[in-house]
């Protein structure tokens, strides 16, 4: 009985070592890197037979290599005014260009933030407004030297 317990105790405890992805915060192509692990949370939860392109917001952090496609969406990194208002006549007026916040350490809690705004060009200028968005926490594991994916959650302005 003692022995069945301990082989059990052995079972799970490898089981959830191992279960959960190290992440990084390298700008590497690498999923395992907690923006792009926030953005692959956010392709989760779009409807793919509405949108097939993802536009991001490529802020100084976001490396050159990061991919093209994550989950069936095609990802476009938009850094110049020139290339959102293109993606915004592409789009007939309006397109959602996502932003990526810098990673943070807040009340115990590491977190990436995924900004969908809705962008529109008018008047020379270009608009962006948000309603919220998705923000993606990790906890760090001393054990695995690593961040580990904790929980998601959905919030509005």
């Amino acid at each position: 009985m003692k022995n069945t317990f301990l082989l059990l105790f052995l079972i799970v405890r490898f089981t959830n070592s191992f279960g959960q992805t190290v992440l990084d915060t390298d700008g590497l192509n690498n999923l395992n890197n907690v923006y792009l692990f926030s953005l692959k949370e956010y392709c989760k939860s779009l409807d793919s037979t509405k949108s097939k392109v993802i536009y991001v917001r490529n802020d100084d952090f976001i490396a050159d290599s990061w991919p093209k496609q994550i989950l069936g969406f095609d990802i476009k990194y938009l850094k110049k005014n020139s290339e959102y208002i293109n993606a915004i006549n592409q789009n007939k007026g309006s397109v959602i260009i996502v932003g990526i916040t810098p990673f943070d350490f807040r009340k115990g809690e590491f977190s990436c933030g995924i900004i969908p705004f809705l962008t529109t060009f008018t008047r020379k200028n270009i608009n962006m407004a948000n309603g919220g968005g998705l923000t993606v926490y990790f906890t760090y594991d001393s054990e695995r030297n690593g961040l580990i994916y904790k929980y998601k959650k959905w919030s509005g302005i």
